[in-house]
């Protein structure tokens, strides 16, 4: 959807299909799951509570990534980063970096390997978890046939994250 909306999942199934960027539970067995090409899929664990993030840039400048940790309570250990476009490939416009930089501050800017404007997503991501210890995959879906982009090769297909509790 990318905005900021989550939903706490109790049993299996609910909220299947719902029009969220961000899902969370403390239910063993509730698998939660988000859908992206380019975009960062974060899983978010803690001791007894499980979340999924589709974090675009526009649910980044929503806060989708803070309204996630706080629906879970407290309880994020540690965030896993994805594949996602990677600033190197992700050419951007002034004025969404503008936009996006408002919220997470400067250090979101960056340049693509052809000089132009950019946004830093992995940056962006790891300022919204603040002191969250953060895994970061390392992989760029722009730049590698392995993983779908819909800015590098306008490729529709996307990539499922699922997480849950044992």
């Amino acid at each position: 959807m990318h905005g900021a909306t989550v939903v706490r999942v109790s049993h299996p199934g609910e909220h299947a299909g719902a029009e969220a960027d961000a899902a969370v539970t403390t239910t063993a067995g509730c698998r939660l799951a988000v859908r992206t090409a380019d975009c960062v899929p974060i899983v978010l664990t803690g001791r007894s509570t499980v979340g999924v993030i589709h974090a675009g840039w526009r649910g980044l400048a929503a806060g989708v990534v803070e309204a996630a940790v706080a629906a879970m309570d407290g309880d994020v250990t540690a965030a896993h980063v994805g594949p996602h476009i990677r600033p190197g490939c992700y050419e951007f416009g002034e004025r969404d970096l503008d936009e996006v930089a408002r919220v997470l501050g400067d250090p979101v800017r960056s340049t693509t390997a052809w000089g132009t404007p950019g946004l830093d997503l992995a940056t962006a991501v790891r300022r919204a978890l603040g002191s969250i210890p953060v895994v970061d995959a390392g992989a760029c879906t722009a730049c590698s046939d392995l993983y779908f982009s819909w800015r590098a090769r306008g490729e529709h297909e996307r990539f499922a994250t699922i997480a849950w509790l044992a």
